[in-house]
């Protein structure tokens, strides 16, 4: 029989097109029109996989009705493009002596008999090429080629790579065509910036994480920097963040024209150690230095021990601004990191490897109304419209009601009563945001679910897999594994590079600040904060985005081992 060229869709292709909260179902749509135009197969056991996973409310969050998932499958078989295969019966397969063989050397199990169902079905129509999002389930398969569309590799007859380097990043922004449809509906609207999507954008999060108010801005640094000149941060002040962290945690006090210092990290967590903070202040204390504002980091994802911190500035009197960055989606004690029951204010980053993105922005929540409407002046160059706030003798009389409509500003009038900045959002970017927290539940639920795979995966590797505090639960924005002990900085850069070269863009969060050029001006130095100096010559952080597919967190691993066993064997 002559073998077509017309592809098989899977099941998970059909499924994904339709579940508008999988992070593929951009991609899978695309797929599915390119080839209802070009010609297709389906299986009708990728049609009964299609019908139980459709209307599973286990596996998607908006499931199909009966009569829903039946109608698709009506009208999807009827284009004359799609050819469905008849799949052979389980009992005739076993009375084949060759087919029975093979399950037996495949050790085929579990579900694994539909993945051989539909490769003998294939085989049997003369139909090479699989288009999956299991790769991995159909390599057994020597006869089948197999394209995996969410990464672009393809495994041929021989069970090798055509593009071996297929670059794996560390991050990846999930875009849907319902972000597209967002952000092009702004785009032929009347406000591309100082919209209403802006607002509601706010509104959005601060629902979302149970807190007061939102402040949006172009990025996180001007979230952080808002919140410091909100908690009257400056000359004379100090602020205390953790040396683990982007430099902006740090930057943002000397924006302010105020001194930073460091607090080291717990070993496990990651996160400043609320043990070394409370022996710092008391340090500081009897020399009269105590911080006016500290900033734990929830790395990676992982909030800090809030309550901890919380005592601590109850009793030494600072501010608290956590740095979110990484944490959007994190809960800690069963609330929603954001809703500021433990600080002042909670800043958040949506850059696109963060687990929402709106390309460039930020956001800073509150429940202290006067820090959000400080924050949203500063945020705009310090002007305001808002006859309350107005400082001209003329027109402060405006604030209080009056029959003489002369004492009235003229619309056009505003006043600028602080000295602020240019840090709006623009509707476009909000536009993203909101569609983008409509999925952000679904994507820290693969983001749990990868990163309990690669703590199964990396079991028994001389590797350290990122410790959960028992009161959180992570966002997951990163895993870190750190190497173990007595691996050197020679070992841990031929693994860092060899990883590197076979095309897993593993990264490093992060490099102490406190040994950076800027602040070693400052007076820093190496050794000043030994835990964190430790964990910087040991961490790697592994690839890890919802849209990532098990076969290349399969590869990701397999890469980690082989360095692993070429560094050791030396």
């Amino acid at each position: 029989m002559k073998t077509t060229d017309k592809p098989l869709l899977d099941s998970n292709i059909l499924i994904y097109s339709i579940n508008g909260d999988s992070p593929f179902h951009g991609k899978a749509l695309d797929l599915l029109v390119q080839y209802t135009q070009s010609g297709f197969y389906v299986a009708d056991i990728n049609l009964v996989e299609f019908f139980q996973v459709v209307t599973d409310g286990r596996k998607t969050l908006h499931p199909f009705s009966t009569e829903q998932a039946s109608e698709y499958i009506r009208k999807l078989v009827r284009i004359p493009q799609v050819n469905v295969l008849k799949t052979g019966s389980f009992h005739e397969i076993l009375q084949d002596e060759d087919a029975h063989a093979e399950i037996r050397r495949l050790q085929i199990k579990r579900f694994a008999i539909y993945d051989y169902l539909i490769a003998d079905c294939m085989r049997r129509h003369a139909v090479k090429l699989i288009i999956t999002g299991n790769a991995r389930d159909f390599r057994k398969f020597s006869f089948l080629d197999v394209i995996d569309p969410f990464t672009n590799s393809l495994t041929s007859d021989l069970g090798t790579r055509t593009s071996n380097l297929n670059y794996i990043p560390y991050a990846r922004q999930s875009i849907s065509e319902q972000d597209v449809a967002s952000v092009c509906s702004v785009l032929r609207s009347d406000f591309l910036t100082q919209g209403p999507k802006v607002p509601e954008f706010e509104k959005a999060i601060a629902e979302y994480c149970n807190a007061g108010h939102a402040v949006a801005v172009n990025s996180g640094t001007s979230a952080l920097h808002l919140a410091c000149l909100a908690l009257g941060l400056g000359p004379g002040d100090t602020l205390w963040t953790s040396p683990i962290t982007f430099v902006a945690s740090a930057n943002c006090a000397l924006y302010c024209g105020a001194y930073v210092d460091f607090v080291d990290i717990d070993p496990r967590t990651y996160n400043l150690c609320p043990l070394t903070l409370e022996k710092k202040l008391q340090a500081a204390k009897k020399n009269g230095k105590l911080p006016k504002v500290v900033v734990p980091v929830h790395f990676s994802g992982q909030p800090c021990d809030m309550e901890a911190i919380h005592n601590l500035s109850r009793e030494f009197g600072f501010k608290i601004l956590e740095d979110a960055s990484h944490a959007l989606g994190a809960r800690y004690k069963n609330e929603p990191v954001g809703n500021c029951k433990y600080s002042d204010i909670t800043v958040f980053s949506f850059h696109p490897v963060k687990n929402i993105t709106t390309g460039e922005g930020g956001m800073a929540v509150t429940n202290d109304q006067g820090l959000a409407e400080k924050m949203a002046l500063l945020r705009s160059h310090g002007i305001t419209r808002d006859p309350k706030l107005f400082e001209n003798e003329r027109w402060q009389m405006s604030s209080v009601r009056c029959q003489t409509s002369d004492l009235d500003p003229p619309s056009f009038y505003y006043e600028q009563v602080y000295l602020g900045f240019n840090y709006r959002m623009t509707d476009i970017q909000a536009a993203l945001g909101l569609s983008q927290l409509q999925r952000l539940d679904a994507f820290g639920a693969r983001r749990r679910e990868l990163a309990k795979r690669h703590d199964e995966l990396l079991a028994g590797l001389p590797v350290i897999t990122p410790w959960q505090h028992p009161d959180g639960v992570s966002a997951w924005h990163l895993y870190v594994v750190r190497l173990r002990a007595a691996v050197g900085k020679t070992t841990h850069r031929r693994i860092f590079d060899a990883m590197r070269e076979q095309g897993i863009g593993v990264n490093l969060h992060y490099i102490p600040v406190h040994t950076q050029p800027w602040f070693r001006q400052l007076g820093f130095m190496p050794g000043m904060f030994p835990e964190s100096e430790k964990y910087y010559e040991e961490s790697i952080t592994m690839p890890l985005f919802p849209a990532m597919p098990e076969e290349e967190q399969d590869r990701v691993v397999e890469a980690l081992k082989a360095a692993l066993v070429t560094e050791y064997a030396e």
